[in-house]
């Protein structure tokens, strides 16, 4: 499903979410550049703990901060599906990308995860 440069939001981010809960056949989500923020992407990563046929999750471009990619961290430390993540060009900074690169010593599946352009210090 490709919905790439649509301004979605979080209340639209929030609907997949929803129908992505039960739906069993999408296996790639391209949500780039939709203006999709905290609310938004922690709706997403909650729908990850349910749903087990999506490899790949697309958030390139977006308003993703350190509560939403803390959100994916937590959900994708029992998701076994997804291989590839990007959330190159947001503002997850260095909370955002501590809690991602914990997920990733428990999680053996994602074999590419983009963070380029995410104010990332040092510390993360």
């Amino acid at each position: 499903l490709y919905l790439d440069v649509n301004n979605i939001g979080d209340a639209g981010a929030t609907s997949l979410a929803g129908m992505l809960s039960v739906n069993s056949t999408i296996t790639v989500l391209t949500l780039g550049n939709n203006n999709i923020g905290d609310v938004g992407s922690t709706a997403l990563a909650g729908m990850l703990s349910v749903n087990f046929t999506i490899t790949q999750l697309h958030l390139w471009d977006n308003k993703i901060g350190h509560v939403g990619a803390t959100a994916f961290g937590k959900a994708l430390r029992t998701n076994s599906a997804i291989t590839r993540l990007s959330l190159h060009d947001n503002n997850i900074g260095d909370v955002g990308s501590t809690a991602l690169a914990g997920m990733l010593s428990v999680n053996f599946t994602i074999t590419v995860l983009t963070l380029g352009n995410n104010k990332i210090g040092h510390v993360g």
